[in-house]
C-alpha cells in the first residue's frame, strides 16, 4: 500500500514541479565558479560508495573556500554506512504531494540565495526537482536530461558506464565546466 502511495506522490509531485518551473520566473546569472561564494548541493544516497563521492565533491568545493551546504535524499529502505554522519538527511515525508516543504532546514536551504546548485544524481528524482525548481541558486548545474531542462542553466552529460564511475566524472566535469564559466 506504501509503495502506491509512493508511486502516486511522486507521479503528481513530478506534474507539479514541471508546471512551476515553467512558469517561475526567477532572475539567474553566472558569477562564475572563482568568484562563487556559497554553494548548495543536493543529491540522493544510493549507496556508501555514490556518497563518498559526493563526499570528496564538497572537500574540493571547500578547498576553493566555497561556503557548502548540503541536503540528502534518502528513502526508509536506505541503509546509510555507520561512517557516512548523514546530518543533513531528509525522506520523501519532508515535502508533500502538492510539493510544499515540511522541514524548517529544508525551507532555509530553498531560500539561501546559492552561486550555485548542484545537482548529483544521474537520474530524475521527483523530490529533489522539486527543491531544485524552488531553489534560488543563481545557476543549477545538473545532469543532462531533456525531460528537465526547464531546471538547470548548466548541464552536463556523461557517458553512462558504472554508476560510481558516472557519478564521479560528473562531480568532475561540473567542477570543470563551471570553473571555466565566467559570470
Amino acid at each position: 500500500m506504501m509503495g502506491l502511495y509512493l508511486s502516486l506522490k511522486f507521479f503528481v509531485l513530478g506534474i507539479f514541479t514541471r508546471c512551476f518551473a515553467k512558469h517561475k520566473t526567477l532572475v539567474r546569472s553566472n558569477v562564475g565558479l572563482s568568484r562563487a561564494t556559497t554553494i548548495g548541493v543536493l543529491y540522493s544516497y544510493d549507496s556508501p560508495a555514490k556518497h563518498e563521492v559526493v563526499q570528496r565533491f564538497i572537500r574540493d568545493l571547500k578547498n576553493l573556500d566555497k561556503n557548502v551546504s548540503v541536503l540528502c535524499y534518502t528513502t526508509g529502505k536506505d541503509r546509510v554506512h555507520p561512517s557516512s554522519r548523514l546530518r543533513y538527511a531528509f525522506g520523501h515525508h519532508a515535502i508533500t504531494i502538492l510539493g510544499k516543504v515540511k522541514s524548517d532546514r529544508i525551507k532555509k536551504f530553498i531560500e539561501t540565495p546559492f552561486d550555485y546548485l548542484f545537482q548529483l544524481d544521474l537520474t530524475t528524482n521527483s523530490v529533489l526537482d522539486c527543491l531544485v525548481a524552488k531553489q534560488r541558486a543563481k545557476c543549477r548545474v545538473g545532469h543532462f536530461d531533456p525531460m528537465r531542462k526547464n531546471l538547470f542553466e548548466v548541464m552536463v552529460k556523461v557517458s553512462r558506464t558504472a554508476p560510481i564511475e558516472d557519478t564521479k566524472r560528473l562531480a568532475s566535469q561540473m567542477l570543470h565546466y563551471t570553473g571555466c564559466m565566467e559570470g
